[in-house]
């Protein structure tokens, strides 16, 4: 029996109401804020788990709020939406942020009831934010969710306020993400007074290509490729991430930030389907971009968390190139890593989280030895590392491997950069466990704290996801990375769903053959090179130039970011109109 549509709001409506909630509730306990917010989480996983063997079965759900639906063709009213892709991501933000406030409801149990209830609140304020795009097929809204996620951020961002470097790594954040919500403002209101349509369904039926839908496109890419963390609108993720408590970077990473590359895919794929011929142009360009240079910032990096962060923005490159090559083999290797990328990434901050926790120490040239001291945390470590290098049998093999394959032959020179950056991304994190894990350090660590049940859990089920991901890749393909490409690839579907109705489509899932030699013999090269660039960078005294010139480039400066978006804008813009 279908689950009734009108349920799709529950999943949004409990961690807002649980934000509620919790700063009301923080003066009977510090710990009470963290379990309603636990609750809240876990009851929205629930309802979305009630659409899953409908949605994954082929169903494609609408609901117009209010019961406001299409007249002649256009809808007045907000509609929701479960299908593959939409409810994966839902899926993901809703378990892995129950996961993350588990774990901050063990770490982070010493703060006061004042500020463990806000920041109940402001998590799942953003949480809520992320599971709304997931679900929204209405442009406005998903600029008001683009909003809530940003307001929600600067929060969490500058959390501890005697730390003046949060507070610095707020503002930037406050000056980029205001200034690329700008951007999806006027472009939503371009789009609007052209076509007099706000909901996704209707966009993709009226646009025509004209000079007002392509600048429209741009600010739309501009705005959603800075929350993703795209180069060059990237400027604020390292200092958030570095600055933010380690649950918080974790759920940046591991989540928010893919709201964006989440929003691009859904505006490429099916709201302007019409301009494929464009689009791969910008987004094969943005992607391997972000691939290859956010990679080789994160092997210049010192700092454990702004290594990962950077690291975060190649991942993003590598998702934004399959979206590019825009195959059923691309899409379902791009839906595939967008949860691979969920998982370990979050695992990895949630390690760097712990011991910067425990030690107090946030750079590489200080720590050492902690495989002896930290056991857990090295071994889940070294399970993240091996996910993003591809290490067979983990998650990264099999959904690198359908990018792979739907890159080598459409589209050598993206094919190409991919491998780069996945080389230098094994050197970047081979070259971080080795200086924090294995090299000898003389001095003794102070006395470090007894791992709590919380975090055991959190680490225990992410790094079980890395692992049971990657050994199951033929159901992962089948029943949930093709079913959500194909709506993607489908954008009449998507639209008959969009306009509150139902949808049916019908998934070819790509062929996918685990053990194939060329994709092996990639893995092996790619974790064998890395390796290789990571012994030669770690004995290596002086930086290479262009590692240099990337760190010269990032200045710090807010300005010099802001001018970097806007530099951005005006290309994409350019090359859409220049290619249209």
């Amino acid at each position: 029996m279908t689950v009734n549509p009108a349920l799709l709001a529950l999943p949004i409506v409990l961690p807002i109401g649980g934000a509620v909630l919790a700063p009301l509730l923080s003066h009977l306990s510090s710990r009470v804020p963290l379990i309603v917010s636990l609750l809240a989480l876990g009851g929205a996983s629930a309802v979305l788990l009630l659409f899953a063997p409908d949605v994954y079965g082929g169903q494609v759900l609408g609901h117009a709020l209010g019961n406001v639906g299409p007249i002649n063709g256009r809808q007045l009213g907000i509609t929701l939406t479960a299908e593959p892709f939409g409810l994966t991501y839902a899926l993901l933000t809703a378990v892995i942020g129950t996961l993350l406030l588990l774990y901050s409801l063990s770490e982070l149990g010493g703060l006061g009831a004042h500020e463990a209830g806000w920041y109940a609140c402001l998590a799942q304020l953003l949480l809520a934010a992320m599971i709304g795009t997931a679900l929204s097929a209405d442009l406005l809204n998903l600029f008001v969710w683009f909003e809530v996620a940003a307001l929600a951020s600067y929060g969490l961002t500058g959390f501890f306020l005697e730390r003046p470097w949060a507070l610095e790594a707020t503002f930037k954040m406050m000056v980029l993400t205001n200034l690329a919500g700008f951007f999806v403002f006027v472009g939503t209101a371009l789009l609007y007074a052209r076509h007099g349509a706000l909901n996704l369904g209707q966009l993709q039926h009226t646009l025509t290509g004209s000079t007002a839908d392509l600048v429209a496109l741009a600010l739309l890419l501009a705005g959603f490729g800075t929350k993703a963390g795209l180069m060059p609108f990237h400027g604020w993720l390292a200092d958030a991430h570095s600055a933010a408590p380690g649950p918080v970077s974790a759920l940046f990473s591991g989540l928010m930030v893919n709201l964006g590359v989440v929003a691009i895919a859904r505006l490429a794929l099916d709201v302007y389907a019409v301009h494929r011929a464009a689009l791969p142009a910008i987004l094969l360009v943005l992607g391997p971009l972000s691939a290859i240079a956010g990679a080789a910032l994160a092997l210049g990096q010192d700092d454990l968390k702004r290594l990962l962060a950077y690291d975060t923005v190649s991942q993003m490159g590598v998702l934004l190139t399959a979206v590019g090559a825009g195959s059923m083999t691309a899409v379902t290797g791009f839906v595939y890593h967008l949860i691979d990328h969920a998982l370990f990434k979050t695992l990895l901050f949630l390690c760097a989280g712990a011991i910067v926790h425990a030690t107090g120490m946030t750079r590489l040239s200080q720590m050492g030895g902690l495989a002896r001291h930290r056991p857990l945390a090295t071994a889940a470590f070294l399970l993240g590392t091996a996910s993003i290098a591809g290490v067979p049998p983990l998650n990264g093999y099999a959904s690198l491997g359908l990018i792979h394959d739907a890159l080598r032959s459409d589209h050598p020179a993206a094919f190409g950069a991919v491998l780069v950056a996945q080389v230098i991304t094994v050197a970047a994190l081979g070259r971080a466990a080795y200086l924090a894990f294995f090299r000898r350090r003389d001095d003794d660590y102070d006395p470090l704290e007894r791992r709590r049940p919380g975090a055991l859990i959190a680490f225990g089920a992410l790094a079980a996801g890395c692992v049971l991901f990657g050994v199951v890749p033929r159901f992962v393909v089948d029943h949930l990375a093709a079913p959500a490409a194909a709506v993607l690839l489908d954008p009449n579907g998507y639209a008959a769903a969009a306009l509150a109705g139902q949808a049916r489509p019908h998934p070819a899932p790509p062929p996918f053959n685990y053990f194939a030699p060329d994709e092996l013999l990639i893995a092996i090269g790619c974790i064998a090179a890395g390796l290789l660039l990571c012994a030669w960078y770690v004995r290596r005294s002086a930086e290479p130039r262009v590692i240099t010139f990337l760190r010269r480039v990032h200045t710090g400066s807010v300005n010099d970011y802001a001018a970097y978006s806007i530099v951005g804008l005006i290309t994409c813009a350019a090359v859409l109109l220049a290619l249209a």
